[in-house]
């Protein structure tokens, strides 16, 4: 193997690895104290991490120095495993199961309350509050703020359809602003990651 067969093999397995995790350059610079200008580089074979990084780069990811220059198939570590992408899916799918239980549960009770359908209403925050905890364990910065835009829109169609005669101009200028708060928080983190 030439010298640019072998930055060409480590450059497509950083970024194999790096993607399959669901990260993105300046999140692995970061992790690496490194600059997102170096990861993209080293993703385009024009260079190579020292080897200090570049085990580094293998035990994060849980593979080996091998597993990160071989031309061979790259091998999938447990780590890579267990982060299945059905794991939100099925907790967020959860969440609608209470919800349909709890539903189900004051349909049948004798009580009087013809509201029982605030049950599912409710579950669209708290699916945005489980898909945020796994946004913060295993995807980008994007991610992120969907799921917190999430939140913010959730609780406040909660809040207006729960109660009707509530300040609906009011409630949606507050929204608006904490959403705007929201882009330029996770704006300041990118740039500085970016710039980092």
């Amino acid at each position: 193997m030439t010298e640019q067969e072998f930055k060409s093999t480590v450059a497509k397995r950083i970024a194999y690895y790096r993607k399959l995790e669901g990260i993105t350059q300046s999140e692995l610079a970061e992790l690496l104290n490194y600059s997102d200008k170096s990861v993209s580089k080293w993703e385009r074979g024009e260079g190579l991490p020292d080897a200090y990084v570049l085990s580094k780069i293998a035990e994060h990811f849980g593979v080996t120095l091998n597993d990160l220059s071989s031309e061979k198939e790259p091998k999938i570590s447990g780590k890579f495993v267990k982060r299945s992408e059905f794991v939100p899916y099925l907790s967020v799918g959860l969440v609608w199961l209470v919800a349909a239980v709890v539903f189900f549960v004051l349909v049948i009770l004798p009580f009087d309350i013809h509201r029982e359908w605030l049950a599912f209403i409710y579950a669209i925050p708290a699916s945005f509050i489980v898909a945020t905890v796994f946004a913060c364990l295993w995807y980008g910065l994007t991610a992120r703020a969907v799921c917190i835009s999430g939140i913010i829109w959730g609780a406040f169609t909660a809040v207006i359809v729960t109660f009707p005669f509530a300040k609906v101009g009011f409630l949606t200028i507050a929204c608006a602003i904490f959403q705007a708060l929201v882009i330029l928080w996770f704006y300041m983190i990118y740039r500085t990651r970016k710039d980092g």
